[in-house]
């Protein structure tokens, strides 16, 4: 019998506290290195390839993306949010998963000669069979993953992907040396696939058995058909699916290109708080008071980090690409910049994901992402004969016209007043404002082009952010030093 439950207790949150706060150093490191890796062979592919080309793979991409997106994925969040988890319901999920993932690639196969046809698109049948491969190695490692999230194993995460990423890394510059530029990014996407997946089985001890238990499926059917179909919706790139056939292979190209670049630093930026937050708030659900100050404190962590670098990179954009990945690119400036303004949203967006899914609200979550998709479906249809970015700017604006309902929404799961959630954000954007009247200042007065210029900009904006939110907000920087320290 247990003499001192108070103390077990105790000892169970502060441990629970230190994998948290450990794991979003892990899981930084996590986010960090496939970006790195993935900008450098961006960086020297996108000097040897042509939009057009960079569009064939990037449609291929999707293609391959929303076949994928029909998939029983989501019962690894089911596995991470089940209090009681038994070892039926992890065999289950690995059969269904596995045999899921063969017949897709069968079907891939099967409808990728016809569908190249129709497209008159020769290319899909040759890139597709290829990056199709990911589709069994990224379910075959759906348990090892939500064992490893839901153990809060992020030093493993780290681990499995920086193995990911050098191996990638090397593969594809080796393909850029032998002169196939384009089925470097290819392989990439194939290669990080495979090694995530054996990797993730070498990180656990479990293994799956012989037989499906019929109940364990039910036990998981609800949450996790409710989150497949919010990975459906999320893992079908609609736009690029539309904008391929619409528009044409470079303006697909110009169009992914941006995107990349968004994504990359979305990744940096939100990978620790959203491999950390899901497990960490599903963790809470029993204790209010400390979920919603968790939830607060991971929002304006966030936005302080998030803010400043999608801000900044509008303003340098037009001087950053020519430089970095040459002047082919430039066409692709608005629609960068405009990305950057969905940034804004998509880092706090994420930890708002994490909170409803940790609240059991799987099926609200995947209907908000169904008129998402609808709305961007909407959007290209009516603005791609103006262009491409026209086409980013209206995705932009829906994106923040609907944001308010999400956050107002979620605030209400935790009794915490929209007010109360926008007053996270007004130190950092003020912090944003006055950055860019410096930088935009400098500008005026100093060459435009050169490398030095653009360093110039970006360390004074450094500078200036860091001095105004440190002037605006500098008890509730100090409220979250004393917490990380207490927690550690």
């Amino acid at each position: 019998m247990n003499d001192n439950p108070q103390g077990d207790l105790s000892h169970h949150q502060t441990g629970r506290a230190r994998r948290a706060y450990t794991g979003v150093l892990w899981s930084g490191l996590n986010a960090f290195l496939p970006a790195l890796s993935g900008l450098i062979v961006f960086m020297v592919v996108s000097r040897v390839i042509s939009p057009a080309e960079f569009g064939f793979v990037a449609f291929a991409v999707a293609v391959v993306g929303a076949i994928g997106a029909f998939s029983p994925g989501g019962f690894g969040d089911a596995l991470v949010q089940r209090q009681d988890l038994g070892p039926a319901h992890l065999n289950a999920t690995f059969w269904l998963c596995l045999l899921w993932g063969i017949g897709l690639y069968v079907i891939t196969i099967l409808l990728v000669g016809p569908a190249a046809g129709y497209l008159g698109d020769p290319m899909l049948a040759v890139l597709v069979p290829v990056v199709g491969l990911r589709l069994i190695f990224d379910l075959a490692a759906v348990v090892p993953s939500a064992l490893l999230s839901r153990r809060m194993q992020f030093r493993q995460i780290a681990m499995r992907t920086l193995i990911s990423s050098v191996v990638s890394l090397v593969v594809c510059l080796v393909v850029l040396w032998l002169g196939y530029g384009l089925w470097a990014l290819v392989l990439s996407q194939l290669i990080g696939a495979v090694v995530v997946c054996v990797v993730s089985w070498l990180s656990v001890t479990w293994r799956p058995g012989r037989g499906v238990s019929r109940q364990a499926i039910r036990d998981l059917t609800h949450f996790g058909g409710f989150a497949s179909g919010s990975r459906l919706i999320t893992t079908i790139n609609a736009d690029q699916l539309l904008i391929g056939p619409l528009m044409g292979p470079t303006a697909l190209g110009l169009f992914s290109f941006a995107r990349r670049i968004f994504m990359m630093l979305n990744d940096v930026l939100t990978g620790a708080l959203a491999a950390v937050s899901y497990p960490l708030l599903s963790s809470m659900q029993a204790e209010p008071e400390k979920l919603r100050e968790t939830y607060l404190a991971t929002t304006f962590l966030s936005s302080i980090l998030s803010f400043p670098i999608f801000v900044g990179t509008a303003l340098v954009a037009d001087q950053l690409i020519p430089l970095v990945f040459g002047a082919q690119w430039l066409d692709a400036t608005r629609a960068l910049q405009a990305f950057c303004a969905i940034g804004l949203l998509s880092c706090i967006g994420i930890l708002q994901a994490a909170l409803i899914r940790a609240k059991g609200r799987a099926d609200w979550w995947m209907w908000y992402q169904v008129v998402q998709q609808v709305l961007t479906v909407l959007v290209v249809v009516m603005l791609y004969p103006y262009g491409i970015t026209a086409v980013v700017v209206g995705i932009a604006v829906k994106t923040w016209l609907v944001w308010p309902f999400v956050a107002t929404a979620a605030g209400r799961m935790i009794d915490l007043s929209f007010g109360r959630y926008l007053a996270q954000f007004a130190p950092p954007l003020l912090g944003c404002l006055v950055m860019a009247g410096v930088v935009l200042g400098l500008r005026s007065w100093m060459e435009d082009g050169a490398i030095r210029t653009l360093i110039v900009q970006i360390a004074a904006g450094v500078v200036t952010y860091a001095v105004t939110l440190g002037l605006t907000a500098r008890h509730r920087l100090q409220g979250l030093r004393q917490t990380l320290r207490k927690k550690r």
